[in-house]
């Protein structure tokens, strides 16, 4: 781990990036790492719309929690300390290296918080960013089993009638399900499919008329809730709508940008933890007198690992650069698809250098290859991220 901080101590244009220095590292060295496998082989459990975490999540979560972890990610004028995008990227590497369903569990939650900044009430603002700023979990929901990447195709149901708007229909694969207090649904409002039908709301969990049914459990990233929402003649104010309505996809389409960035991060230290530990194991394992590294064939293997991870970083940096630029939506599902597709080939490779041990269920390359397996699904699967390159590129050559 002390190699990707110095990587991304280089990146950083603070002398004194606190990411670095808050004892955030401790935790994550100390906390997190030292326990990922153990709470990844007893998984979740759910109770009553509520996940239930292994026992050292408790701690884990105590202690980001005691650091004013959650702040980084709200702007000074509502009480929070996030200095830059750049530092949140930081962030969410480290992340990955250490959890990489910790990741994205905050990947969700950043999402979540960007998607109510975009709204216009600053009451609404204030009542929901304390509470995400405070420790609450935040996570959006736009995915229904007819309108994945079609969004336009969303039929969720959100019907005005009076000082509310009742909420029928289901959005699955919802990260952060049961773990979220506070929901941001993208919903038609109008009745007929079209962008120009969908909105925002900001719910919290506690509504009446509204349930989490669990999904099936996944190949890897056990300990990221991932569940589906359905709600029934649910009640929600006419107040929690998110800027106005009929803009909601806008809005979602710039929050899905940069969550897409922060996931290309997750992956690149996914992919560092990889090379890490098929380095130590390449260096102990000796194979005709010699260890693994002194082999060609293995060490060009390590050298591609290597210039894969930085060259997908230098992608995501890249983007970066763009925000709020004409070439961001571009650049972010280019970071997107490059890293994505760097961690899965860099887990195979980690694969075969390891051999046999390798495929053993609770190998740790066998887990982190896992995880990696998953992240070309979320935020957009990399057809979807081909189909906007080619769209955003086209429109620049016309």
């Amino acid at each position: 781990m002390d190699n990707l901080i110095r990587i991304l101590r280089s990146f950083s244009k603070e002398e004194e990036d606190t990411v670095f220095t808050d004892n955030f590292v401790d935790i994550l060295k100390a906390e997190v790492m030292n326990n990922t496998q153990k709470m990844y082989e007893r998984g979740l459990t759910f109770r009553d719309n509520t996940v239930i975490f292994p026992p050292p999540w408790e701690s884990i979560y105590a202690s980001l929690k005691e650091i004013g972890f959650f702040k980084r990610f709200i702007p000074v004028r509502f009480g929070g300390n996030r200095t830059s995008e750049e530092t949140i990227y930081f962030i969410m590497e480290l992340l990955g290296y250490t959890c990489p369903s910790l990741g994205i569990i905050f990947v969700a939650h950043s999402r979540a918080i960007d998607l109510i900044l975009a709204g216009k009430d600053e009451e609404q603002k204030k009542k929901f960013i304390s509470r995400l700023r405070d420790g609450d979990f935040g996570a959006i929901a736009m995915t229904e089993e007819r309108a994945g990447s079609d969004t336009i195709a969303i039929e969720f149901s959100a019907a005005r009638e009076g000082d509310y708007y009742i909420f029928n229909g289901e959005k699955t694969f919802v990260s952060n399900a049961g773990l979220a207090r506070i929901y941001t649904i993208l919903v038609n409002t109008r009745g007929k499919k079209g962008g120009r039908s969908l909105s925002v709301f900001v719910v919290e969990d506690e509504l009446e008329g509204f349930r989490l049914e669990v999904l099936p459990e996944k190949d890897g990233l056990n300990i990221l809730p991932t569940g589906k929402l359905i709600y029934e003649n649910c009640l929600v104010p006419k107040d929690n709508l998110v800027g106005n309505e009929g803009r909601g996809l806008l809005l979602a389409l710039d929050a899905i940008d940069k969550g897409r960035i922060l996931l290309a991060g997750v992956s690149c230290g996914l992919g560092c933890r990889i090379l890490d530990e098929v380095f130590k194991y390449s260096r102990k394992r000796i194979q005709f007198d010699h260890p693994l590294t002194s082999s060609q064939d293995i060490s060009f293997k390590i050298s591609d690992m290597h210039t894969h991870i930085n060259a997908a970083r230098g992608l995501c940096f890249h983007a970066l650069k763009q925000v709020n630029n004409p070439y961001y939506r571009s650049a972010s599902s280019q970071a997107k698809l490059f890293a994505t597709q760097m961690v899965t080939s860099v887990a195979q490779l980690g694969l075969m250098i390891m051999g046999g041990r390798g495929y053993f269920k609770n190998n740790i390359i066998s887990m982190l290859s896992a995880d990696a397996r998953g992240m070309e699904y979320l935020e957009g699967t990399s057809s979807m991220q081909k189909m906007i390159i080619s769209r955003e590129l086209f429109k620049s050559y016309s």
